[in-house]
């Protein structure tokens, strides 16, 4: 029997969590997964089929008006994974069915406003007058545009001036940004020797004739780009004339768009694995459709292990996935698989276009693309056949989406995924997270171990290194010694011996700008952002006009010389960003070479790959960067790090600020040493005796490990317990709070009256930069066994977001 009813999640804008009913029309072929258009109110807008059915219980059920596509976008299993996303992280249900779909696939309800014959009498209304004059110089416009030109516009109003013949109001749906890329072609219908005779007889009547150069060009190349055509100066009646005369045709043809196109892969056998190596993939092919995670020291060969994962999983007819943490690691991920698996690979990241996006999706849902690389959004990547999924860097934080809806993690989106189709998911890390860990030593994952670093010697063969050595500096006792320089004497002289041997070196900081704050050491005067009440920075990209900026909402102005509360002349810059890095390494090293690597420098598609590119060929001598130098990079010739401060985020108010530092010193400190150069790592701290710190020094994971568990376990945070993050942003300091509060009792209330001590709520509590963009935001924290479970039934007004398992708190 036919399905009589589908449950659609509708495009509508509106924050809910349900799908809605409709009546499937007689005859209309609809399947789950397809997009179909369906009447909501007023308007007809987009939706997607979650499921059929033969009854409803509902009385009135509206019809589905068309389908928008007669091949399904969705298949079952990212069906079940829309649902469990809105289920798991209490998000909007379409929202989440839109990360599964192909880029700018989604097409948003819009409102257009369209001018008629203006009267040469105005209305009265001075609001009613702008509104018109808007209209007058722009045209047809969209709702959302006028209301940012014309304030205090309202539907309302637009709606009685079109009742007045003033203008026109309609509903329609916004054009998808993504869509095929069709280019027009023309191509020869006749053998290309006849063509060219035919030219021939057409020259000797009238040289230069404009139809022999088509015929001429067409015979070489049989097939062009309509752009070619024009070259030879043919407009639309020469063509016609070829046309009809059965000699061409115009046809339009589907242009594919593949970032990876200026890539040039040489074909690269597989790599002979160590022992180790090999005994880690063994163990994980031999238990396959589980978690395992790979916890190797950093340069033990962890990605020589994923690609035999991947070449196996290939083998065997399934597809696999790679998710990595930064852009700025893909360009050397697409080299290495390119040169194993060229031609198989798709790549998604944020920047990318929307075409090319687009188009890599339908390849990869085709099963043209068996293999996926990119970051967290990958995860949704619609693979046929998945086999495996490989987490690199699974520590760290960037896997976690904070905004907007879903605040997905994308090892846990992978997981449930594994648990649906089978595929064997891998988080590999030199620093695992604390919770991954713990459930490995629970036996809840398998887990291997790659105890042996892993160096290329001159001759091209493997044998095992040595990780670098760490030295730990007081930068107290360099105080004493009377050196005020942001570089320690040990650092300073060893990237001198660097320099002189033509090897690169690494200054990490973690704050990009120029100082993390400025000072009056006269009355204690610190320059802050009227909108967020967060200290500014110092940007001195212009060292002629230094400016002081807000790095949370760009809010800038021009620095002052004197203090601008007392005019004292000890205002000055504190702290180091990678900007005054930059500046006083030039200065310490003159003649070297000095490049910053920040998102203030690499912002532009393909920024990233051109520094890995310029750092391999050896064109800088010294980094300076931030987090984006820590994570995965294998440069050969890097053999000292220098991190600045290694004091930044030691004392944050976070629960996992110790492991957030422990991760971040041992991955910089990984960079070191890749090959058969030796390698030396500078840690400057003014803690010398931190744990995170001396742990890291001594590339001791599992005494980082039993340190910072212990304290969850006593302080009852994750892995024992999990949270839930509720903030509340907007206008008025004490309104702001009374709603933060109304929501606090009601949770207490709710959970009070079904007599349980569990969760913990704690709060409201001011949020770490308490006003933002000059709204007032405060944070309740869910702490217990499921904290989510207290939710439902909760109503939350705009204003206020709900993050599941968050990895910030601030």
């Amino acid at each position: 029997m036919a399905p009589r009813f589908a449950q659609i999640a509708v495009n509508s804008g509106q924050p809910t969590r349900l799908a809605f009913t409709y009546a499937v029309p007689p005859g209309m072929p609809v399947r789950e997964g397809q997009a179909v258009f369906v009447p909501y109110g007023p308007r007809i807008l987009q939706g997607i089929v979650l499921g059929l059915s033969e009854t409803s219980d509902l009385e009135e059920v509206k019809e589905i008006q068309a389908v928008a596509d007669p091949e399904p976008v969705l298949d079952a299993t990212r069906i079940h994974l829309a649902g469990w996303l809105s289920e798991t992280y209490l998000a909007p249900l379409w929202d989440c069915v839109a990360v599964l779909l192909p880029h700018g696939y989604g097409q948003k309800p819009v409102v257009m406003i369209s001018p008629v014959a203006i009267p040469p009498l105005l209305p009265v209304y001075p609001q009613d007058q702008r509104i018109l004059q808007f209209l007058a110089s722009h045209g047809q416009v969209t709702f959302e545009a006028m209301k940012e030109s014309v304030r205090g516009i309202t539907m309302k109003r637009l709606e009685r001036l079109q009742a007045e013949g003033y203008l026109s109001v309609a509903q329609g749906l916004a054009r998808p940004t993504g869509r095929m890329r069709m280019e027009r072609r023309v191509r020869l219908l006749v053998p290309g020797p006849k063509a060219l005779a035919r030219a021939q007889e057409m020259e000797a009547k009238r040289p230069s004739t404009i139809d022999a150069r088509v015929l001429r060009l067409l015979a070489g190349t049989n097939d062009v780009p309509l752009s070619e055509v024009s070259k030879v100066n043919a407009g639309r009646s020469h063509l016609l004339r070829l046309a009809e005369e059965g000699w061409l045709e115009e046809y339009s043809r589907q242009v594919e768009r593949d970032p990876l196109a200026a890539y040039n892969f040489t074909q690269q056998p597989p790599a002979t694995l160590t022992s180790e190596q090999l005994a880690a993939a063994d163990a994980i092919s031999a238990a396959p459709g589980r978690t395992h995670l790979i916890h190797g020291i950093t340069g033990s060969g962890k990605t020589e292990v994923y690609l035999e994962l991947v070449r196996r999983t290939l083998d065997a007819g399934k597809t696999a996935m790679l998710l990595l943490p930064e852009i700025s690691l893909t360009p050397q991920a697409i080299r290495r698989y390119g040169e194993r698996y060229g031609g198989q690979i798709a790549v998604f990241h944020s920047q990318l276009g929307t075409g090319e996006l687009f188009d890599q999706w339908h390849r990869v849902q085709q099963g043209r693309l068996r293999l996926v690389l990119g970051s967290r959004s990958a995860v949704f990547a619609p693979m046929p056949d998945l086999g495996l999924v490989v987490i690199d860097e699974e520590h760290e934080w960037t896997f976690k989406q904070e905004s907007p809806q879903p605040r997905y993690h994308a090892r846990e989106v992978a997981s449930e995924l594994c648990r649906l189709t089978g595929a064997t998911l891998v988080l590999g890390s030199a620093t695992p997270d604390i919770v991954t860990y713990h459930r490995a030593e629970t036996g809840q994952i398998g887990k291997v171990e790659l105890r042996s670093r892993v160096v290329e010697g001159v001759d091209g063969e493997l044998h095992e290194g040595t990780l670098p050595r760490v030295s730990i500096v007081d930068m107290r006792e360099e105080l004493k010694a009377g050196n005020r320089s942001v570089f320690s004497l040990q650092l300073r002289r060893a990237i001198k011996i660097s320099l002189e041997r033509n090897e690169q070196s690494i200054l990490f900081v973690n704050r990009r700008g120029s100082a993390r704050f400025l000072l009056c050491r006269a009355c204690g005067y610190v320059p802050e952002c009227p909108q967020c009440r967060v200290s500014m920075s110092l940007d001195a990209r212009d060292p002629l006009r230094p400016r002081v900026v807000c790095h949370h909402c760009g809010r800038g102005k021009a620095m002052e010389e004197r203090c601008p509360k007392c005019d004292s002349n000890k205002y000055r810059p504190f702290g180091a960003g990678t900007q005054r890095i930059e500046l006083e390494a030039n200065e310490a090293f003159p003649g070297a070479r000095v490049v910053r690597w920040d998102s203030d420098t690499v912002g532009r598609k393909g920024s990233h790959e051109a520094m890995v590119h310029a750092l391999e060929a050896g064109e800088f001598d010294i980094v300076v960067g931030t987090q984006m130098v820590a994570k995965g990079l294998d440069l050969p010739a890097m053999s000292i790090v220098g991190v600045v401060d290694a004091d930044v985020g030691l004392n944050m108010p976070e629960y996992h600020a110790h492991e957030r530092a422990f991760q971040l010193l041992s991955q910089v400190a990984g960079r070191a040493g890749r090959r058969d150069t030796p390698g030396w790592v500078y840690i400057q701290t003014y803690n010398p005796g931190a744990p995170p710190i001396e742990c890291a020094a001594n590339h001791d994971y599992r005494a980082f490990y039993e340190h910072e568990i212990a304290h969850r376990r006593r302080a009852g945070y994750p892995p024992f317990t999990k949270l839930v993050k509720l903030s509340y942003s907007g206008p008025g300091e004490e309104e702001s709070l009374a709603e933060a509060a109304r929501i606090a009792n009601e949770l207490r209330l709710k959970r009070d009256a079904a007599g349980r001590a569990d969760p913990d709520v704690l709060g409201p509590t001011p949020a770490f930069i308490a006003r933002l963009r000059g709204m007032y935001r405060w944070q309740i924290l869910l702490r217990g066994r499921d904290p989510a479970k207290l939710l439902p039934g909760i109503r939350f007004p705009r204003g206020w977001a709900i993050d599941v398992d968050p990895v910030a708190l601030l």
